[in-house]
């Protein structure tokens, strides 16, 4: 599976889908290959004042999304 941080949005409280800022943290999540049982860390920023619900994976453009709760 390919990790890309331009497959992440941010949804905030309020229901609003926000676009992944790049190179906005020194953690951002990098662009991998990963194997079956691997797994990759890292910061999705968005952009303006808002808070965070959740953080959607989709990989690439026809992938299942995967949701995860902010932290």
């Amino acid at each position: 599976m390919e990790v890309n941080p331009l497959y992440f949005a941010i949804t905030d409280t309020n229901g609003i889908r926000h676009t992944v800022v790049l190179a906005a943290d020194e953690n951002q999540s990098d662009t991998v290959d990963l194997a079956p049982g691997e797994n990759v860390s890292g910061t999705v920023t968005g952009k303006g004042p808002f808070t965070p619900q959740y953080v959607t994976f989709t990989d690439g453009i026809l992938g299942d999304p995967i949701r995860v709760n902010a932290s």
